[in-house]
């Protein structure tokens, strides 16, 4: 039963609502037209956020050594000050000197630096000869969630301004050791470079496009802004020119041209600023390389190794270096060492097989075959094949 002091308290409930019907009704309506208010506020800041983020995007026209046209990719600016974000691969092996920045506007810009290139995450982070060009606001990478929703702006097919909606399918997604945003939003060839942002407009990743090759649609990926913020390492260091980050950028991309001398001297200028940068110490390995200076080359690979004994990458180059020189018991150890470190690597497996064969030991090379299988089935028939005709 319902009791004396319930009905009693439903009794002022309604003579309140009776006596102010008129006041909450008022109130309610307020509330609604707040409400429609804020949301037409917010779409119009969006708006405008969208329009400045598509002002600081642009295409990147790069071209080689013979002015011929290499590839098209987007970018965007970090910065006032030409600070221009795009992806490593879309300016890999070209003349940096002749490459170009167009923004929606019409204008255009050329590369005047490099500030910091990290590889392995396929970004580059260029300096465009601009002052006072737009720039988008970097978020927090950090912060993403499933579900999200996201914006891509990019130049597909050099197509500019191109926007595409979409959510944030895994803002952690691990693919070949990398940590990536996968999110469902349309991206075509070209968008590589492009800024990934949330609805507030602040960018939270540079797409990298679909990766590994997919015909899977709406399955994309980008590298995380906080990413571009560790190469960045500070805006005083990233433009510093007496950076070791500045100088090891520089002898990449004379790396890229094939100018050996000058990346040679580039790379020694980093080393000399920053004596454990282990990264200059293998790619000035890798120009010793092609320059045929193998025991320089060997040299420098084993203080890269020693610096960070468990990379894997610079026990392989060292088991080049050392098959270079004919030392093959010294390179089938720096071999077993990758595969240690690194198991799934099929090229190391590959070359200690065939040097196990150079070697005679031709049934420790079959054990590799079935580990050769699981990773790669075209060079594990090339090795059966060798195996069957060495007896």
């Amino acid at each position: 039963m319902v009791s004396e002091l319930m009905k009693e308290n439903l009794r002022k409930l309604i003579n309140f609502v009776r006596r102010f019907s008129k006041e909450l009704i008022i109130a309610l309506v307020l509330s609604v037209i707040a409400a429609v208010v804020i949301e037409i506020i917010k779409d119009y800041e969006r708006g405008k956020t969208i329009k400045n983020n598509l002002t600081a995007t642009a295409k990147i026209v790069t071209r080689n050594q013979e002015k011929n046209l290499v590839v098209q990719g987007s970018g965007f600016f970090i910065n006032r000050n030409g600070a221009f974000v795009t992806n490593y691969h879309v300016i890999q092996g070209t003349d940096w000197k002749s490459m170009t920045v167009k923004l929606p506007s019409g204008a255009y810009y050329m590369i005047k630096d490099v500030i910091g290139i990290d590889k392995n995450s396929d970004i580059a982070i260029i300096k465009v000869d601009a002052i006072e060009n737009p720039f988008v606001e970097m978020g927090d990478s950090d912060q993403l969630h499933h579900g999200d929703e996201i914006v891509v702006i990019g130049a597909p097919e050099g197509l500019e301004s191109t926007v595409s909606t979409g959510v944030i399918s895994n803002p952690e997604r691990k693919i070949n050791g990398l940590n990536l945003i996968q999110f469902t939003a349309p991206v075509s060839h070209g968008s590589s470079g492009g800024g990934l942002f949330t609805k507030s407009g602040k960018t939270v990743g540079v797409v990298v496009g679909m990766m590994p090759p997919s015909e899977t649609q709406n399955l994309n990926f980008a590298v995380p802004i906080n990413v571009v913020k560790s190469v960045l390492r500070g805006e005083e260091k990233s433009f510093s020119l007496e950076s070791p980050e500045f100088f090891y950028s520089k002898g990449i991309l004379a790396e890229n041209r094939k100018e050996y001398d000058e990346a040679i001297n580039y790379f020694k200028k980093a080393i000399a600023i920053d004596e454990k940068y282990v990264h200059a110490y293998m790619d000035l390995g890798m120009v010793y390389d092609e320059k045929g200076l193998y025991d320089n080359e060997l040299n420098v690979l084993k203080k890269a190794v020693l610096l960070d004994p468990r990379n894997s990458d610079g026990h392989y180059y060292l088991a080049m270096a050392y098959e270079n020189k004919g030392l093959y018991e010294k390179a089938i150890s720096a071999y077993e060492k990758v595969i240690e470190i690194k198991p799934t690597d099929k090229d190391a497996i590959y070359q200690l097989a065939i040097l196990y064969i150079v070697q005679g030991k031709r049934n420790r090379a079959a054990q590799l075959v079935p580990r050769l299988a699981e990773l790669n089935p075209g060079l594990c028939n090339e090795l059966k094949q060798l195996l069957s005709r060495v007896r």
